[in-house]
């Protein structure tokens, strides 16, 4: 039956791409989303300031975590040694995931989960965790929304300014600026001045893969693109921290059958092609559709396909239930089974080859941003990979398999968890800009 598992795996193009390929194409398009935009999948955006030192203690600042899932909203205070705490931290659903939004909406709605910490600070730190063009007032013009967002009229609107006009009319009146960045520079900035890291780094990279997937890194090199923006100010262009998108990657060539399902199934068929291939929103999904179309083929037997007809969707987490307890009748797939060895062996192949080939995208990923990040050259000290999100670090043997393909391609790098990286990143961020 394995046999006609790969025969079927074959013929819908599962994994056409090995790791080493997809990294260089990657990589490639890295240099070209550097130069030009519109000439990249991967918009490759340069986010100004960040960098620079500056004071960070007794100071308060609101923090907002606008993610895949949940919306998350806290105070952060950061005491005379500049060390933080948290406080008054509330969480949500976040807007336009139940129902689509118009603008006005869409604003007003952050407003209302906010408005218990009006006037508590003068500054925000807006962590959006979606696709935005950066301008040198740190804040964001919405590019695109994926992880199933509906809120097609904000596309295209500056995040900080309608909300700060909104707040304005709540009375809001000693907020000064808010500012902007994506989870990934928050998690970057949360190692980059991490006051508890002994290590030396030659670079750091900040990664989330949860709901979706994103990368940023420090370019140590001009940006052409900004050169050719601003020819008499060449300062602009050197070390910037840029935010890749890599989940907007899009080669025709890596998709199989069933990503192509995915894709014409989704809110925003044709946008992140890479991200539906691999991250938390979609790895359910995905394994919804091989099941069914493995059903459809006889691989498994009459009788869970049967049970099978009747279940609608899968979410990620189901996959790692069955894998951890594959036996547990209770549990869904598990009970699908029946006790039926067969149907057992079969789904825990199909399930594992996702997970394998979600971790090759990764890898590969990671080792484009790794050797952007330090200019491709071989370093003593390692790149510091700040690693955010659920299906990272739960998802079965991920991580492992993930660290295993890095090593056997002679990266050098350290992976790093730091609790509440994005929420102190964000303070960071709103201080620094």
């Amino acid at each position: 039956m394995i046999d006609q598992l790969q025969v079927f795996f074959n013929k819908n193009h599962f994994v056409r791409f090995t790791t080493e390929n997809l990294a260089g194409l990657i990589y490639d398009d890295m240099i070209r989303g550097l130069e030009k935009e519109t000439e990249a999948f991967q918009p490759m955006i340069p986010v100004y300031g960040f960098l620079e030192e500056r004071k960070q203690e007794n100071q308060n600042i609101l923090v907002i975590d606008a993610g895949g899932t949940n919306f998350r909203s806290c105070l952060v205070s950061f005491d005379s040694k500049g060390n933080a705490s948290i406080s008054e931290l509330k969480k949500t659903k976040m807007p336009g995931i139940e129902k689509e939004l118009s603008k006005e909406e869409f604003y007003n709605s952050i407003a209302d989960r906010i408005d218990y910490l009006k006037n508590k600070a003068d500054k925000i730190g807006f962590c959006f965790s979606y696709a935005m063009e950066m301008n040198q007032e740190s804040d964001g013009k919405v590019m695109v929304f994926s992880k199933e967002i509906k809120a097609p009229k904000v596309i295209g609107t500056y995040v900080g300014k309608e909300l700060m006009k909104v707040l304005k009319e709540r009375g809001w009146n000693s907020l000064k600026k808010i500012v902007l960045l994506n989870d990934t520079v928050a998690a970057l900035l949360s190692g980059f001045y991490n006051p508890s890291s002994k290590t030396k780094y030659s670079s750091y990279v900040g990664f989330v893969f949860g709901t979706g997937i994103n990368n940023a890194y420090i370019e140590k090199n001009p940006i052409p693109k900004l050169l050719e923006a601003d020819s008499l100010n060449t300062s602009k262009a050197q070390k910037h921290i840029v935010v890749c998108e890599c989940g907007m990657f899009n080669n025709p060539i890596l998709s199989s059958e069933f990503d192509i399902k995915l894709d014409q199934m989704s809110t925003a068929p044709g946008e992140s092609i890479l991200e539906k291939m691999c991250s938390g929103a979609y790895m359910g999904k995905l394994a919804w559709i091989i099941i069914k179309e493995a059903c459809d083929e006889y691989l498994f037997s009459s009788a869970f396909a049967k049970a099978f007809s009747k279940v609608k969707t899968l979410e990620s987490v189901d996959l790692d239930i069955f894998l951890n307890d594959p036996d547990n009748s209770k549990e869904l797939l598990s009970g699908l089974t029946g006790g039926n060895e067969s149907d057992k062996q079969i789904l825990t192949e199909i399930i594992n080859r996702i997970i394998e080939r979600s971790s090759s995208i990764v890898a590969a990923i990671l080792i484009a941003t790794i050797r952007k990040a330090s200019n491709g050259k071989e370093h003593s000290n390692p790149v510091c990979l700040v690693c955010n999100g659920s299906t990272f670090w739960k998802c079965h043997n991920l991580k492992d398999n993930v660290e295993t393909i890095l090593k056997e391609n002679k990266m050098h790098f350290q992976i790093v968890q730091i609790e509440n990286d994005i929420t102190i990143g964000s303070a960071i961020a709103a201080i620094r800009a």
